[in-house]
């Protein structure tokens, strides 16, 4: 992914707007997925997090668990499961700062309009700066709002008559002021929903008293704070399998609760309010503070953690009272009843005030976009509206859950588009007349208050906005991307703006000897020192982690990375595909390729490159080709990095059994197919306490399928079979390997199933002068939390070569 250091690009392939929860996701999804995607995020605030910056109340926290409501790439490692804002806020900062996201962020960035023209094929977007009070324009191929769907400015406050002659303070807490003593005091919170139910526990212990005062009461359930299945799981599996395992029990829980609401509302009922009954004093008037006149999941069910309302209530320091406010007086609050409620300060927890798209302006080719008007397909883009997508969550589960998957649907229908040469995108309605109804079906006050101005959705899908996981699911990771809703188009005949680097970083191919086609693409700096990534048996271009290449990247190099004959885009072999019988105990034949053929692809590529020298990383297969590379041509090698790799010598670095057997199996015949064969691999040589993201190996997996299949003489297996029989076929390298004399760095895991940890040592062993390092906890597999380690190795060890050897080679 190239970095954009210019305060303001002229121009980039996607805006995101917002670096929230889900602006965030979004930059993660384009890092590993679209890595040759150039992206800005623009934030009107002056730090990232969204809500959970915004919000300063006192016990503001998440109330849904973690497992769910963090990523699903990057697990959750904290014990407390439903969360303080100060917790979530960390994770967002980590996790932006980890992948090199933050530097894409551009703070005080309000966009003021978005506008579109057809004839350029791109928009224009109108930023205001808050810190300068300056203006600025930058274009972009498309847009992602992620912006959420409320006003950050304003919140929602009816007009209570006789406000002004309250003697105290009145606050709402989406404004809550630094400083704020509310010690001793008396408080009347009004509201009955999450923010309410938050507020009220949280300033109970220093207050005198505080009354929680509700028009109609809402569904509560009392949850524990910490998940102790997930703290068992991350101590028995560690942190990534834990996360995974947590988070589909949660998920499955949500469901449950959800689909009992709806199917039997009048048990979840009885279950829901005989729960908060056995809580509360005996006599309690349950059926007048927590009996809602509407069935359960009509509006969204408020989670307390802890029962910590209930302990507040049982304490004497909380008191709830259900009626009608008639006007405020000089004392307090004036109820209908007649009862008047004596407070110091009155809370307004009266809810939001929505605004979609952050009251952006939209226009498309000079007629203003009007959302009401529109249908929203998939839930993420507007028909008629061309490269626009926004994001908004589940409103009866984990926001979250729906943000991953419509973040990778979004970089699915980039690739699908860059591999079709279109640039415009647009969904289209049917013709057949379709019924619609509103885009949030839910009954909390805030959609009810907003639901005329918001789009519409369809009554089938695509047009329909699911609040199901398990649905989205197949609709936005399973489904075709091209399902006949979209309408797509090339580039018009316009001049890219300047400072738009039209096809750079794009895929290239190269011919080189015996007719073989190379597909290869390069990042960084053009005059770069060149290093070469080349990537093991069966993987391709994006196999590396994407925060590895920008770390190379950003220290100088020109990365080169390619698709070794047999995978991704490069050429097929044309020998037929050995059996499982062959590939398991079987000999090379003089029709097979070796691992040698392989290498002369390399340096043909260095050649059509023009690059005389050039630093090796390799991992896997790819270890073993550039240790060919650096016995056969040791003047264009400046130093060496071989990952879990080995010599050759059947003595060492022996896969296991298990592992034999996991690589027999039959050919995929299908994306679906190819995936979860792919992924069952992963779990077997790649989970451990290092993690794995599974949602991004999927991506991988679907992805690699997708460039496979358009490539001539494609067939399902056999070029991974092909590239087994080169290993068996180049044999034993360790006598080759001493003739090796550039600076080597051998690199290999403790848990390597694939190639066993003597294979590491081994090579180390053969090279002269070779450094070893073992990384605890690695298996066969490059986790994005082992890169930035990772990264530090090949760069020193280049650098090191290079002050080593003088610079010399």
């Amino acid at each position: 992914m190239p970095d954009i250091h210019d305060p303001e690009p002229a121009h980039v392939d996607v805006v995101i707007i917002g670096a929230g929860l889900s602006g965030i996701g979004a930059a993660h999804h384009l890092l590993v997925d679209a890595p040759e995607k150039t992206f800005l995020i623009l934030e009107a605030r002056e730090a990232l997090g969204g809500t959970w910056d915004l919000f300063r109340y006192p016990g503001i926290r998440s109330d849904s668990d973690l497992s769910t409501f963090s990523y699903e790439f990057r697990p959750w490692r904290q014990e407390r499961s439903i969360a303080p804002a100060s917790m979530i806020l960390d994770y967002l900062r980590d996790t932006a700062a980890d992948e090199g996201i933050d530097k894409h962020i551009r703070y005080s960035r309000r966009v003021a309009s978005l506008r579109w023209s057809s004839a350029e094929g791109r928009w224009s977007v109108r930023i205001d700066h808050a810190d300068t009070g300056e203006s600025s324009e930058l274009h972009a191929t498309w847009v992602f709002c992620a912006g959420g769907y409320y006003r950050y400015d304003e919140g929602y406050s009816p007009v209570f008559d006789g406000a002004e002659r309250f003697h105290g303070e009145i606050v709402h807490p989406q404004f809550w002021p630094d400083g704020l003593d509310y010690t001793g005091k008396r408080v009347v919170v009004i509201g009955s929903g999450a923010t309410a139910m938050t507020l009220v526990p949280a300033i109970a212990p220093d207050a005198a008293h505080v009354t929680m005062l509700q028009r109609t009461p809402s569904y509560v359930a009392a949850i524990p704070s910490v998940d102790r299945y997930a703290v068992k799981m991350r101590r028995k599996h560690g942190d990534a399998r834990a996360h995974h395992l947590a988070r589909r029990r949660n998920i499955r829980r949500q469901r449950a609760v959800w689909w009992m609401s709806k199917h039997q509302p009048a048990l979840m009922r009885r279950l829901l309010i005989g729960a908060v009954a056995k809580r509360l004093p005996d006599g309690y008037p349950v059926d007048v503070d927590f009996t809602p006149p509407y069935d359960p999941w009509d509006q969204r069910l408020c989670a307390v953690p802890d029962g910590d309302l209930f302990t507040a209530i049982r304490s004497g320091s909380v008191s709830i009272v259900t009626d009608r406010i008639r006007a405020f007086s000089e004392r307090g609050v004036l109820l209908e009843s007649g009862r008047e409620i004596a407070a110091d300060l009155i809370v307004t927890a009266t809810g939001l005030k929505v605004q979609l798209f952050g009251g952006v302006s939209i226009i498309v080719d000079g007629v203003p976009v009007v959302p009401s008007d529109h249908v929203a397909y998939r839930g993420m883009m507007l028909d008629g509206v061309p490269n626009f997508a926004y994001a908004i969550g589940y409103t009866n589960s984990s926001w979250t859950l729906k943000i991953g998957l419509l973040c990778e649907y979004f970089t699915r229908l980039l690739r699908h588009m860059d591999e079709h040469d279109y640039a415009v995108c647009r969904p289209e309605l049917p013709e057949r007349k379709m019924e619609t109804r509103p885009l949030l079906d839910f009954g909390a006050g805030y959609v009810k208050r907003s639901v005329a101005s918001l789009p519409r959705q369809g009554d089938r899908a695509p047009w329909v906005s699911s609040m199901d996981y398990y649905d989205d699911v197949k609709l936005m990771r399973e489904a075709p991307v091209n399902d006949g809703a979209l309408r797509f188009a090339g580039a018009p005949h316009a001049t890219p703006c300047a400072g738009h680097r039209e096809g750079e970083n794009r895929e290239q191919f190269a011919e080189v000897a015996g007719g073989v086609r190379i597909c290869w693409r390069a990042d960084g700096p053009e005059d770069g020192r060149p290093l070469l990534l080349i990537a093991g048996i069966g993987l391709d271009i994006h196999s590396w982690q994407p925060t590895l290449v920008a770390a190379l990247t950003e220290a100088g190099f020109r990365v080169i990375r390619f698709d070794n004959r047999d995978s991704g885009r490069s050429s097929r072999g044309e020998a037929a595909a050995p059996g499982a019988f062959r590939r398991m105990i079987g000999r090379a034949t003089a029709g097979d390729y070796a691992l040698e053929d392989l290498a002369a692809d390399t340096i043909g590529l260095l050649d059509h490159l023009g690059i005389e020298s050039v630093d090796l990383v390799g991992m896997s297969m790819g270890g073993m080709i550039a240790q060919i590379l650096a016995f056969q041509h040791p003047d264009r090698i400046r130093s060496l990095t071989s990952i879990f790799s080995n010599t050759g010598d059947g003595r060492f670095g022996r896969p296991a059994i298990s592992t034999v057997l996991a690589l027999s199996g039959r050919p995929a015949s299908d994306a679906d197919h190819f995936a979860r064969g792919y992924l069952a691999l992963q779990r077997h040589i790649a989970d451990g306490p290092l993690g794995v993201d599974y949602a991004s190996e999927e991506a991988w997996a679907r992805r690699a399928w997708e460039r496979m299949a358009g490539v001539p003489g494609f067939v399902p297996g056999a070029g991974l079979a092909r590239q087994i029989m080169a290993i068996k076929k180049s044999g034993n390298r360790a006598a080759e390997l001493r003739r090796i004399s550039a600076p080597t760095l051998v690199v290999h895991g403790d848990r390597d199933l694939m190639v066993a940890p003597s294979g590491g040592t081994a090579t180390a062993r053969a090279i002269a002068g070779a450094t070893l390092v073992t990384i605890t906890g690695l298996r066969h597999h490059l986790p994005a939390s082992a890169t930035p380690r990772l990264a530090r190795l090949i760069i020193d060890h280049a650098v090191g070569a290079t002050v080593t050897e003088g610079d010399s080679r």
